[in-house]
Order: structure tokens, then sequence, then C-alpha cells
């Protein structure tokens, strides 16, 4: 017998666990909305050129974790892997910057890293993200952070840590991949195989290595605030200055740069002790010249975040803080009253009451059970007398209660 199983790395989610994903995706909708959000939907793989210009030839992502292969036509093309690179391709090919002078989007959807899979980071996720694009104020960054932040306040999620950095820009990172060769040079070897290639092809990579070998070896590194040029440090300073006064914490983190080659300025991270070791729930940052690339060298200052679902999923079943759409009511009926049943549920429907059946009459009790299995708040139990008369019962099936109503009052009794 042939066993075919999901592929290592990805999930199914049915029943409980989807409507979990859902009530996770509903709320962001809505903390999304009072910000001004539209959403944008792209697609789910793209010319593989868009990512590794974008990305980077020297990221992990690129190098390592890409999905990619060749169509019939022998175009190479890649599952998306983040979703940054894709709005900005979107945002030059329709010419958005007609729309609006700023464009505020979001998205919810699955992404794809061939990377080993562990507790809450899998080969398909699901991701959250928003983009600001058109304008260079680190207002628009601290709003970003803040909408993040509020995001997982709403989810009950207050113990976090945000970590903040400024990574410079195209004038000021060369004077600092300088300053970073000249002080790790003499201590190459003590690093670890992959950070002593990254040292003589993408230097600020070695800043993400989580090898505790390298870590030490560079613990003790020039500052990236210290060579930044001077419209980089007034940006950062604008940024911390404004989410001291509005009461956010955060810690400077020299050594955050996240791990992408297309943040400039501003980049920052959300910790929470929940997840373990893999302590980062989202993160993001300024990409000022990301759009650029493709849109014939001019550049549009953007700014955006990306959160992964299933490890909020995770944070959030780890608190036991989710909390999912019920059943409004489940129809238990007798052998004499299951004819009536699809209508009394129409009824229901018409009114915007959720409702269910088995569709087998089974003995009264394996009705209930099913009720409760289901999660319904109601049962509806249409008994043979009490239909005669226009009649049923009504049992709220979280206290008990149980009184008979008209089969036309159904839906005025059930408290949504």
């Amino acid at each position: 017998m042939l066993e075919i199983k999901k592929p290592r790395g990805t999930n199914d989610f049915f029943y409980d666990s989807s409507k979990r994903l859902e009530y996770i995706e509903n709320k962001i909708k809505n903390i999304v909305k009072l910000y001004g959000y539209g959403r944008i939907r792209t697609p789910l793989f793209e010319y593989t050129d868009l990512f590794t210009r974008g990305i980077g030839e020297g990221t992990d992502i690129v190098g390592k974790e890409m999905f990619t292969f060749e169509d019939r036509g022998g175009r190479s093309l890649t599952l998306r892997p983040e979703g940054t690179a894709s709005v900005a391709r979107a945002y030059v090919e329709n010419s958005m910057q007609n729309e609006f002078a700023i464009n505020k989007l979001f998205y919810l959807g699955t992404m794809y890293r061939a990377e080993r899979p562990q507790k809450g980071r899998y080969r398909e996720f699901n991701q959250f993200g928003v983009e600001c694009i058109g304008n260079s104020s680190p207002l628009i960054d601290a709003e970003i952070i803040l909408l993040n932040i509020n995001v997982l306040k709403e989810f009950g999620i207050n113990n976090v840590n945000l970590l903040i950095n400024t990574v410079g820009c195209s004038k000021c990172k060369p004077s600092y991949n300088n300053a970073l060769k000249e002080a790790i040079g003499s201590r190459k070897d003590h690093l670890c195989e992959t950070c002593q290639k990254r040292y003589e092809g993408n230097i600020l990579r070695i800043l993400d290595c989580k090898n505790e070998k390298c870590k030490e070896t560079i613990k003790d590194i020039p500052k990236f605030y210290d060579y930044v040029c001077d419209e980089c440090k007034e940006h950062f300073d604008k940024l911390c200055e404004e989410l001291t006064r509005i009461g956010q914490q955060f810690t400077v983190d020299s050594m955050l740069v996240r791990g992408l080659d297309y943040y400039t300025k501003t980049a920052f991270e959300v910790q929470t002790n929940a997840l373990g070791a893999q302590s980062a729930i989202l993160g993001g940052g300024r990409y000022d010249n990301l759009i650029g690339i493709f849109n014939n060298g001019k550049d549009v200052p953007a700014v955006g975040s990306a959160m992964g679902i299933e490890r909020l999923l995770l944070v959030l079943e780890n608190q036991s803080n989710i909390i999912t759409e019920r059943l409004d009511a489940f129809i238990v009926a007798f052998k004499e009253t299951e004819n009536e049943v699809l209508k009394v549920m129409q009824s229901l429907r018409a009114n915007n009451i959720s409702c269910d059946y088995d569709f087998a009459v089974k003995s009264i009790r394996s009705q209930f059970k099913s009720a409760n299995k289901r999660n319904a708040k109601y049962a509806v139990v249409l008994g043979e007398d009490e239909f005669k008369r226009g009649m049923c019962k009504l049992k709220n099936m979280d206290s008990g209660e149980e009184k008979e109503i008209s089969i036309n009052d159904i839906h005025t009794n059930i408290e949504k």
C-alpha cells in the first residue's frame, strides 16, 4: 500500500487548529485597519532574480533556504521566502505611487524556506507583514514598531523586549565594513567555517551568527552607530527620542543587523522568553534602497516588518490565551422531527446564527455529546410534542439552563 504523508516541515490545519489561525488572522486584520493599512496579495512564486537581487546573494535565505525550480520554458522560479521583495516588485510594476503618496500595505500568507524544521519554525509557514512605502520619517518607523507591539498586546503578550539598532546606509556602510574587517582580521581563525566565508563575502552576516564561539570572538567589535553618517545618526536619534516620548521601552543592540541585506538605517526585533531559544517573534526595519533595484535606480523610502503566525500561535498556546469562535446552536432532533431540521437551520442562518446537525438520528445522549464536542453555545431540541405546538426546547450548554420557546423565536433567544 502506497503511504503518502505531508512533506517534512509542513502542517495540516483543520477544525480547531484552523480556527485558531483564523482567530489570529481576524484580530490582526482588525488592528491594521486602525493604522490605515490595506491588504496586498502577491504570487506564491516569483522569478528567482527578485530574491537574489533584492534579499542579497550573501544571505542564508538566498544561499541555503530557497525552494527554486525551472518552469517549462527554462525560467528560474522560487517559492517566496519572505514578503517584502514581492511587495516592492508589485509597487513598481503597478505604479502604486500614483495611487497614494504613501502606500501602507499588509499581507497574510504562506512563505517557504528550506531550513531545518524545529519548534515554531517550519519550511512552509504563515507570515503577517506590514510595509509603508513612500516616507522617510523616523515617525513611520516608530508607528510600525508600535503597531506590532499593539498586536502582541491584543493577544495578551505583554512581556516582550524591543531591540533596535541603526545599520547605516549605502554611504556609511562601507566604512563600517572596513572597521569590522580590521577588528576581526586577527581573530578570523576563531570564527566558525561559515563566518570565515562571510568575512570575505558579506561581513555583516557575521553579526547574525548564533554560534557561541563566534559571539565571544566578536563581542567587543566596533558599534555601527559610531560609523554611520550624520543623516543616519539623526534618523536613529529621532526614533529613540520618539519611542522614549511615548513610553515604549527599548534596548539598543549594536549587534542587531537582521538577516536581510536590504535593511538601511533602522533595524528592530521583538523578543519573548515564551519561545525559549527561538526568542524572536517578529522583526523588521527600513529598506530605502530596495525599490530602486527594480525601479531603474530611483530609490523610494520604505519600512516594514514581518511576524511568523505559527510562532505567535506557539506563544498563545503556551499561555493558554486563544479564544476561538463557537458554534451558536446545535440541533437535537428525534426521528419524528428530523425532516424539520433543515427548515429550522435555514431560518437560523438567515438571522446570522451559526448552527449544525449530525444528519443522522442518534440517541439524544449522543447528540448532546456532539453538541459538546462542537463547543456549541446552545442546543435546540426539536421534540415531537413540542414541535406540534410550534415550540422547542433551548438549552444553554454552559449553564445547563433549559426553557421552552416558540420555534419562531429561537434566534431572538440566542445570545451572540
